[in-house]
């Protein structure tokens, strides 16, 4: 009997170890032939829509898939989360998503933010890159000051209330005090964009990496960085806190927001992927990421790479989530959903 048992514990064993490289060729194996879906939450023609079209070709080859970038624009992204969040856990679904705002949207407790960003797996970030502020050559704004004018009103335009846009326009508005509408529902950046170059808005903010694009093109102009040290991409383009003095009890906005801006553009996908179909999504990307042939392709392109592993995104994205004091959330809270409307 006892001669049974160590035979039967023998075998368990040896199956339980043998099978980790056939598992992850089985892995391997699942995403060939199959169609996978890059989901984006804003619509076509911004920075994030550049993106997954350069990764798309990448990824594929890496896969063996058919790679299709699908956009689901609506809520400043929110829609979209919420369809990656609650779909079926087998990784045929990954979102470049917008950190910031995302992580934004549940700390203030957006009502149609149904997900946890702490629960979603994550896959790597792609960049981090501070938020620009630009004026559109109807608005008479060539500096932060010109907004400060007595009786002077902007008019800020984004996609949702917390879709990378509005939010830090909003966030503007309440530290500087500035008299502000925020025009939202829009599609993407371009969009917001090109009603600034009509003098439809005043303003619009974008990642420094899409704000390069747009100023160098002229059809709106750089003119302050939120961050308290400037852009690596627009060095000339002073911060607000070099252009203005802002008392403590405001500059913490501008700090907390700009914590946010470190998750930058991420590629998560839905809770409950297994583990070696995780793995191996993690280490395509990995590879893509890190490849100094697609790095250069992007910075061709000013799409710039600034990878960071998995699990850094993960403790960076559970790191932005822990408690914010109640008074101060309440402030941004209705800052981004109330005030500016």
């Amino acid at each position: 009997m006892k001669s049974m048992l160590r035979g039967l514990l023998a075998a368990l064993v040896l199956a339980l170890a043998a099978p980790a490289p056939a598992r992850a060729q089985g892995a391997a194996d699942f995403f060939r032939g199959k169609t996978l879906h890059i989901v984006l939450g804003v619509g076509v023609g911004g920075g994030f829509d550049a993106y997954a079209h350069m990764f798309a070709p990448h990824i594929a080859k890496a896969l063996g898939a058919n790679v299709v970038v699908e956009t689901l624009p609506g809520a400043g992204q929110l829609i979209a989360i919420n369809r990656v969040y609650a779909a079926p856990p087998d990784g045929l679904n990954i979102m470049l998503l917008n950190g910031t705002p995302a992580a934004l949207a549940q700390i203030i407790e957006q009502d149609n933010a149904r997900f946890d960003l702490a629960r979603m797996e994550h896959l790597g970030i792609v960049n981090a890159s501070p938020s620009i502020w630009l004026a559109g050559p109807k608005s008479g704004l060539a500096t932060p000051a010109d907004a400060l004018k007595p009786g002077r009103k902007i008019l800020f335009g984004g996609t949702g209330p917390t879709g990378g846009l509005a939010d830090p326009a909003a966030m503007t508005c309440e530290a500087l005090r500035l008299q502000c509408k925020i025009v939202i529902g829009y599609k993407s950046s371009s969009d917001v964009v090109l009603a600034a170059e009509r003098g439809e808005i005043d303003s619009v903010y974008t990642s420094d990496s899409s704000a390069l694009h747009y100023d160098r093109s002229g059809r709106v102009k750089a003119i302050a960085t939120m961050a308290r040290e400037r852009s690596t991409l627009l060095p000339d383009v002073p911060t607000l806190f070099e252009l203005t003095k802002i008392p403590p009890e405001d500059a913490w906005i501008f700090d907390f927001r700009t914590d946010l801006d470190e998750l930058g553009r991420i590629f998560v996908t839905t809770p409950g992927v297994p583990l070696d179909r995780l793995t191996v999504l993690r280490e395509a990307l990995h590879n893509i990421l890190v490849d100094p042939a697609i790095v250069a392709e992007g910075a061709a392109a000013e799409r710039y790479i600034n990878y960071r592993d998995w699990e850094t995104a993960q403790k960076m994205m559970r790191g932005a989530l822990r408690d914010v004091p109640p008074d101060r959330k309440a402030r941004v809270r209705q800052a981004i959903m109330e005030k500016f409307k």
